[in-house]
């Protein structure tokens, strides 16, 4: 994972005028910031996401996908009850880890579905990059599942 955060971190993509970097900084994480997610969701982060939010604190990768400490939150109902919702997208979409597994969720804001998106946060993490940090076409891509916010 770290050789990879490395990559993302110095990479840059050309905007219309300039160059621009694909991670944009918000805020530094530390321990402390991950001790504190950990309490308010009642579980350990993967560890590879531990690694990245450590490493590249929170922000914006492309302009598409978001890390922030407000994003973290415990889904209450629902198919995916019990993951945690650790990213938003541009479109407002959220992604989630299942505790017990660590597989990856894309949740449909727009529409009451969902899909799996990756096996771990490493897989999500190199499917994005694979996808050239395009998330709506990679989305788009996935076999939704109705979601039930009732249940």
């Amino acid at each position: 994972m770290e050789a990879f955060v490395e990559r993302l971190l110095t990479a840059s993509r050309k905007t219309l005028f300039r160059t621009k970097a694909i991670f944009e900084p918000y805020q530094a994480v530390e321990e402390s910031d991950i001790a504190a997610i950990e309490r308010i969701v009642a579980v350990s982060l993967p560890s590879s996401l531990r690694q990245w939010l450590l490493r590249a604190g929170f922000g914006d990768l492309n302009d598409e996908l978001s890390f922030r400490a407000e994003w973290f939150s415990v889904i209450d109902r629902g198919q995916l009850q019990g993951h945690v919702i650790f990213a938003q997208d541009q479109s407002g979409n959220f992604y989630a880890f299942s505790p017990s597994s660590g597989i990856i969720h894309f949740i449909d804001r727009s529409a009451p579905e969902y899909a799996e998106i990756a096996g771990n946060f490493d897989e999500f993490m190199e499917g994005f990059e694979s996808h050239g940090f395009e998330l709506q076409d990679w989305t788009n891509s996935l076999d939704a599942l109705p979601y039930d916010w009732a249940v």
